[in-house]
């Protein structure tokens, strides 16, 4: 059963996408702007179904694209471990700290129409955030291999899955600002996080060591609180059934955010901010353990053909205590400036998220189409995040009378390289896709 419920976690990752797509910011017809801004509303109310109104898949980082990790040498194509590659060349192209992050909505309902003084929405959502960060020595071990010691110790992982309810509302305080707040209350169903600390691997002309100290930190669902502390376990001990120790956990968060709308209407500025809360988990669901690890590697044995290496580790529980961990908060700010009766428009928008384990900026510039009432579309360039020109993103909304039909895209690299017998992107590191079909209640009246 335990190993059940990592699959259908796994596959939700898979199966569901980011929430915040960076190119949907400035079109009129999709509710899903409401996400990023609460003072952003689409053009008609609607209603958000479960399944059919979010499917796709999205992963960001800073790192993997097949341009840091493959090279042209000598007429052949070589990865970045080959000696003809140097190591500056290779290693002075990532950052400084890697990042990997995952952002899952999974859309359970979701209703909003208007009244003569506000727009309403409220709704409920399942969200997971899994972040991990790793210091840019890993990488520069993997070159430079050989008589050395590599530290290990700024290498960790975070996890957070939670069902929120929320209630939202924009006012229209002026004929030019809008204002919008949403309030959620929240479920807390599973946190994880782990950091390596005092860990190291070296190399030798014989032989490869790891020594991985860390901790492990967890409260959730399928979190077993029942252990004897200072005990050695399988980490397989400190799972339960799901829902066995119940639902302990829970928080509450804020999104809010403006609108002004100048020259006529001709430029619009705005910004929203989204997720400032926290979840408090509860004691009642949660493990805490000490890990270690030791490897050593000596290489291949012809004779057996088996690897000549030897392991050993322990997991030893801890004293778990009830913590407090924030959201991942996120800030925007955007401005478009609207030409031809508004049927296109320019837009900028800063996208910066403050995640558990670092802080990861991007500026995506869009041109808007709203060349009739029925649909909108977007093309968009994201710069920073060490994104090279020509990663794109593209977005069509489709809003007719009882319709609303969204597809959109970031990070679309235009650049590709063969592989073999495939055609794969050359710089692009993150690839976010979102479609979703939701149901229009009507146009808006204000």
């Amino acid at each position: 059963m335990k190993r059940l419920i990592i699959f259908v976690a796994a596959l939700l990752l898979v199966l569901t996408s980011s929430a915040q797509l960076r190119t949907s910011y400035f079109m009129d017809g999709s509710y899903l702007r409401n996400d990023m801004n609460p003072a952003l509303i689409p053009g008609k109310g609607y209603i958000v179904l479960p399944a059919i109104s979010g499917i796709g898949l999205g992963l960001n980082n800073n790192f993997l694209s097949v341009d840091n990790f493959i090279y042209s040498r000598d007429g052949q194509t070589v990865t970045a471990l080959d000696s003809r590659v140097q190591t500056a060349d290779f290693v002075d192209k990532l950052p400084k700290v890697g990042h990997l992050n995952l952002n899952t909505d999974i859309r359970l309902l979701g209703v909003g129409f208007s009244t003569k003084k506000a727009f309403w929405n409220f709704g409920a959502n399942v969200r997971v955030h899994a972040d991990a960060a790793m210091d840019q020595t890993i990488f520069y071990a993997l070159k430079s291999i050989g008589n050395g010691t590599y530290n290990l110790s700024h290498v960790g992982v975070d996890g957070n899955a939670y069902a929120e309810l929320y209630l939202g509302a924009c006012i229209p305080v002026k004929d030019w600002l809008r204002i919008g707040v949403k309030a959620k209350g929240i479920v807390g169903i599973m946190n994880i996080n782990g950091q390596l600390s005092d860990s190291y691997f070296s190399v030798t002309r014989t032989d490869v060591t790891a020594n991985l100290r860390g901790t492990l930190r967890a409260s959730g669902i399928v979190v077993n609180p029942d252990y004897v502390v200072g005990e050695e376990v399988d980490l397989e001990q400190m799972m339960v059934e799901p829902l066995e120790n119940g639902i302990n956990s829970g928080g509450a968060a804020i999104d809010f955010g403006a609108e002004a709308r100048l020259l006529n209407d001709r430029l619009r500025v705005s910004l929203g901010v989204t997720d400032l809360g926290f979840v408090c988990w509860s004691a009642k669901s949660a493990a805490a353990a000490a890990v270690e690890y030791n490897i050593n590697y000596r290489g291949y044995n012809f004779d057996t053909q088996e690897l000549d290496m030897t392991s050993d580790g322990r997991v030893v529980t801890a004293t778990a205590e009830g913590y407090t961990r924030r959201l991942n908060t996120t800030l925007n700010i955007g401005a478009e400036y609207n030409i031809l009766n508004d049927h296109i428009a320019f837009g900028l928008l800063s996208h910066t998220e403050f995640r558990q384990l670092y802080v990861s900026s991007e500026l995506t510039a869009s041109v808007n189409f709203r060349l009739a009432k029925l649909f909108t579309a977007t093309f968009s360039h994201t710069f920073c995040g060490r994104n090279r020109p020509g990663i794109f993103g593209f977005a069509l909304n489709l809003h007719p009378p009882g319709v609303n039909l969204f597809v959109g895209l970031d990070y679309i690299d235009t650049s590709y390289v063969l592989a073999g017998d495939f055609v794969v992107p050359k710089y692009q590191k993150s690839f976010n896709i979102y479609t979703g079909l939701g149901i229009n209640l009507g146009k808006n009246r204000f």
